[in-house]
């Protein structure tokens, strides 16, 4: 059993654009904003890192080589399909790790607890994140029960549901089959819930930012001067 991060890197960086080079490959604080997702995988368990990107993004692919990830070269149509390619023979007892490179979040060892839970039992394990109100209309806005169970996820919902987002998750290999079946992983996600999987919901902080525009990137540029993080009670 090995635990697996897979990183979906093949993106165009529409709302960010002119670029020069790769959004992933954009610096904060000193350092590619991927590292930051690298990083909390590694202190997660990963024990094998995939990137999955476009021949094109010829930054992003030196870079992956540098952290000793195995780089997947493809040019997929959308998120889900990205993240689909770097599941390949994987082993079902496998757990996968799944995190967007242009995040930014607290804390470091948040996967711990969502590798815990899958162990446990938990088909699905996500990594849950309080954000302000501006953000959640563009966001995987999540439901969740005082037990932890997932009772419903909202994709970019005109009328939020609550203050939660999902933004990063663990689960079985064999749990992301058919994920392109719908357009957006948190729907992928919530069929699964409404099939009788148990998904369970983590709140691990409110520091979270998705570094996809100008302004976001602006805002991230503060973060880590953020002098401690708040954690929801231990479940």
């Amino acid at each position: 059993m090995e635990i697996v991060g897979v990183i979906p890197a093949a993106g165009h960086a529409l709302r960010l654009q002119p670029l020069v080079g790769s959004k992933e490959m954009l610096e904060i604080r000193g350092r590619p904003v991927v590292d930051y997702i690298v990083e909390r995988m590694l202190t997660g368990g990963c024990t094998r890192l995939r990137i999955v990107t476009r021949p094109e993004k010829e930054d992003v692919i030196a870079h992956a080589d540098q952290l000793g990830a195995e780089v997947i070269l493809e040019k997929p149509r959308t998120l889900g399909e990205s993240f689909l390619f770097g599941l390949t023979d994987l082993a079902e007892e496998d757990v996968v790790l799944f995190g967007l490179p242009d995040t930014l979040w607290e804390p470091v060892d948040g996967y711990r607890r969502l590798v815990t839970a899958v162990h446990e039992g938990a088909d699905v394990a996500l990594g849950l994140f309080r954000v302000d109100a501006s953000d959640l209309t563009r966001s995987d806005v999540v439901v969740v029960g005082d037990d932890g169970a997932i009772e419903r996820i909202v994709v970019k919902p005109t009328e939020p549901p609550s203050e939660w987002i999902w933004g990063c998750a663990a689960a079985p290999p064999t749990m992301w089959a058919g994920l392109t079946r719908v357009e957006w992983p948190g729907e992928h996600i919530d069929l699964l819930r409404r099939e009788g999987r148990a998904v369970r919901g983590f709140k691990l902080s409110d520091v979270w930012l998705d570094v996809g525009t100008h302004d976001a990137l602006e805002r991230s540029r503060r973060l880590l001067d953020i002098p401690s993080v708040q954690h929801e009670p231990e479940r």
